[in-house]
C-alpha cells in the first residue's frame, strides 16, 4: 500500500474528529489541531506492538499539533519525510530525518505539510532493565536520554536503520511473528536505544568491561548445553553467570573466540545432525529445524552447511540408507 505498516492500519482517514478521537483514546494525547487547510487533511497511521516496545507509523496530509501527557514511556521519533518540532518545558527541537528525538515528560509536537515519521515508545522500565543486565548493577538513578541526537554517524545511525529494517520486516506478511523471534526483535530494539542514543549511563556502557573468571564461562556453557530447546534470552545468561552482558559477551570473545549465543547454535546444529542421523520415516529437515529452535528453515540449511559441509537433507538422507 506505499506506507509502513500499512498490514496494521490503525487511521486512514480525512476526518480531523475521527483522528482526534483515536490519538486520544488509543494513545493518550491530550490534544490535537489541524492548521492550514483542512481540505488537504489526511491521515494514515499504523502501529505494531513488540512487547515492551510498539512501533507506530503516521503521516499527515498538512500541518498538525499535538501534545502528549508525561508517562513513563520514552517516545522516540525517527522522521521519514518533511519536517517538524518537538518542545518540552527544557526546550524544543527541530525534527528531521537527520535527528533521532527522544522525550518521555510532557511534550508537544509541531509537523509540517506531508510530514511522516516512524516512533518508538520504549517502557522506561524494561529499559532501565535491559541497562541493569549490560552494567551488572542497578542503576542508581532513572535513565535520561538526550533529546536531540545526530543520526547520520556511529551507533546512532545503527539504531535508526535498525527501526527502518524492522519496519520493512514487519511490513513483508501481516502473518504472526513467532514469539521467540519476537522477544528477539524486542530486545535488539532496546539494546539499539540505549547504545544509539546518549544517555547519562553512556559512559559506562562504553568503559571495558572486566573479565569473567574461567567457571563462570563453563557455568554458561553448561547450563546451553542442558537448555538449549528453551528460549535463551540474554537476562538468564546474566543470571547464571552473576556477571554483566557486557563482561559476558567480552570475555566469550577473548576466552573462547566466540559469543555465547554463538555457542547455542553450535549445540543446536550438534543436536540437530544426530536428530537427523536418527530420524524416523517421515521426519523432515523443516520438522527438526523447529524443534531445535531454528526460526527460518534456509537460514538453518546455510548455518548446517557452512558447518558439516553438507545439507540437512544430505545428512537425512544418509542416516536412512546406513540404518537400511
Amino acid at each position: 500500500m506505499g506506507y509502513h505498516l500499512a498490514a496494521f492500519t490503525i487511521i486512514d482517514t480525512c476526518r480531523v474528529d475521527e483522528t482526534r478521537s483515536i490519538l486520544t483514546d488509543a494513545f493518550g494525547a491530550r490534544s490535537f489541531d489541524v492548521g492550514g487547510d483542512r481540505s488537504l487533511f489526511s491521515t494514515r497511521a499504523g502501529h505494531f506492538k513488540f512487547g515492551a516496545t510498539d512501533l507506530s507509523y503516521c503521516a499527515y496530509g498538512c500541518p498538525v499539533s499535538l501534545e502528549f501527557h508525561h508517562d513513563e514511556f520514552f517516545r522516540i521519533q525517527f522522521c521519514i519525510a518533511g519536517a517538524g518540532r518537538t518542545s518540552k518545558s527544557t526546550g524544543s527541537v527541530d525534527v528531521s530525518p537527520t535527528t533521532i528525538v527522544a522525550t518521555t515528560a510532557k511534550t508537544a509536537y509541531a509537523f509540517g505539510h506531508s510530514y511522516e515519521q516512524l516512533v518508538l515508545r520504549a517502557d522506561r522500565l524494561m529499559l532501565e532493565r535491559e541497562l541493569t543486565a549490560l552494567l551488572g548493577s542497578r542503576p542508581k538513578d532513572p535513565l535520561s536520554l538526550d533529546m536531540a541526537t545526530n543520526c547520520e554517524t556511529g551507533q546512532a545511525r545503527r539504531l535508526r536503520e535498525i527501526v527502518l529494517h524492522t519496519a520493512d520486516s514487519i511490513d513483508i506478511s501481516s502473518e504472526p511473528i513467532p514469539p521467540p523471534l519476537l522477544r528477539e526483535m524486542d530486545q535488539t530494539i532496546r539494546l539499539s536505544i540505549l547504545y544509539g542514543i546518549p544517555n547519562n549511563y553512556s559512559h559506562r556502557l562504553y568503559a571495558g568491561p572486566q573479565a569473567m573468571a574461567p567457571w563462570q564461562v563453563r557455568r554458561v556453557e553448561e547450563w546451553i548445553d542442558v537448555h538449549w530447546r528453551q528460549s535463551v534470552t540474554l537476562e538468564t545468561l546474566v543470571e547464571i553467570s552473576g556477571a554483566s552482558l557486557r563482561t559476558i559477551f567480552a570475555t566469550f570473545k577473548t576466552a573462547r573466540g566466540y559469543t555465547p549465543m554463538a555457542y547455542l547454535k553450535q549445540v543446536r546444529l550438534n543436536a540437530a545432525r544426530e536428530m537427523l542421523l536418527k530420524a524416523e520415516p517421515g521426519a523432515t529437515v523443516t520438522a527438526i529445524s523447529f524443534a531445535c529452535n531454528f526460526l527460518n528453515s534456509s537460514h538453518f540449511a546455510r548455518d548446517y552447511e557452512r558447518q558439516f559441509g553438507e545439507l540437512p537433507s544430505e545428512t537425512l538422507r544418509r542416516g536412512r540408507t546406513l540404518r537400511s
